[in-house]
């Protein structure tokens, strides 16, 4: 899902909507109360002109799944519904996220979600904004920024949480990317055989500060060095 949850309230007037819709480059949004409940689904289609709020405009109710729930099961939604988008709820019915039908498909191709360019993948731990994830290889090497920044390595199989497996701090992460997926590139002892598996992604964080990406890369490898190993409970 996204967890870069872009909502209205009911009575946002409908041009904002529109709007809104426009400057994301999304096709629907959900229509949230004032605890994060959803109430309904407005699409573009549906605000094309005229004037109202959204509460006028919205589907009711909205589709909503729990961030637990299969992959299938969330498809199946969807394809019942005739529908897109799916507001994935917490335990108490709150809004923590979206996901649409084609980042349904690409994880069931074991593939990453992408999600719109202007959404910022902010992560408050390291204070950054994220890059998606992105195979790891030469064709989406230019995905990666060409500025200084810190570089993570994934892994993970479809219905996994992803597990991050190594980071570092780059001069330039789009050069290091693009090195280390080139054909015979060099790499340590300790990064080529992760290399040599091939189901690798990538994400990334432009930051310039040198202090602040060796905080980061510091404390995310300390992460690293005290997971508990794969089946440990």
């Amino acid at each position: 899902m996204n967890r870069e949850l872009l909502a209205v309230a009911p009575e946002t007037p409908v041009p904002a909507v529109r709007e809104l819709l426009r400057t994301f480059a999304i096709s629907a949004v959900p229509v949230l109360d004032e605890r994060r409940r959803p109430l309904g689904m407005v699409t573009a289609t549906a605000v094309l002109d005229g004037i109202g709020t959204a509460e006028d405009r919205m589907t009711r109710p909205a589709i909503c799944v729990e961030g637990s729930t299969a992959l299938e099961v969330a498809a199946g939604h969807l394809a019942r519904a005739d529908a897109h988008l799916l507001v994935v709820v917490d335990g108490a019915g709150l809004a923590v996220g979206v996901v649409s039908a084609l980042d349904l498909l690409r994880a069931m191709l074991g593939m990453p979600a992408h999600h719109p360019a202007p959404f910022p993948h902010w992560d408050d731990a390291s204070q950054s904004s994220w890059t998606d994830e992105w195979s790891f290889d030469r064709e989406h090497a230019s995905h990666a920024p060409a500025a200084p920044g810190v570089l993570v390595l994934t892994r993970g199989r479809v219905g996994e949480v992803d597990a991050v497996v190594w980071v570092e701090s780059c001069a330039n992460v789009r050069t290091r990317v693009a090195a280390l997926t080139a054909s015979g590139s060099s790499a340590g002892p300790a990064l080529a055989p992760l290399l040599a598996r091939g189901d690798l992604r990538f994400r990334a964080a432009t930051v310039r500060d040198e202090g602040a990406r060796e905080r980061i890369t510091s404390g995310m490898r300390g992460d690293l060095a005290h997971r508990p190993p794969p089946g440990a409970t």
